[in-house]
């Protein structure tokens, strides 16, 4: 299997937080969600990303919110948001191509 480098952390692992309570700020390190903190993934799960990085933004440009992009697509938002951060296929949920030919999911290299 192809080891390329993580879309999401970039390589890095690792990033930082800051949470705030009420004793302060306070600032740590966290390990990447998607790469699990190895810092590459399969070409597989990169496409994934990818892909739903590209509906997320397609999104976003409609103006539409996560809640109504699930409604309108007639899945749960969870699922939606497992989609868009590339945790799920969107080929598991919904039939793709149909929702292409009707312009609701963006082709492949079309904004």
């Amino acid at each position: 299997m192809v080891k390329i480098v993580c879309p999401s952390c970039g390589g890095a692992k690792t990033g930082y937080r800051i949470a705030c309570g009420d004793r302060g700020c306070r600032t740590g390190e966290i390990t990447c969600d998607f790469c699990k903190g190895e810092g590459q993934v399969s070409s597989e799960a990169s496409e994934r990303w990818h892909r739903g990085d590209a509906l997320r933004k397609a999104r976003v440009e409609r103006g539409l919110t996560l809640s109504e992009q699930a409604a309108i697509l007639g899945v749960a938002p969870k699922a939606l948001n497992d989609v868009e951060f590339g945790r799920r296929r969107l080929e598991e949920l919904v039939d793709v191509g149909a929702l292409r030919c009707e312009g609701i999911v963006p082709v492949a290299g079309e904004k």
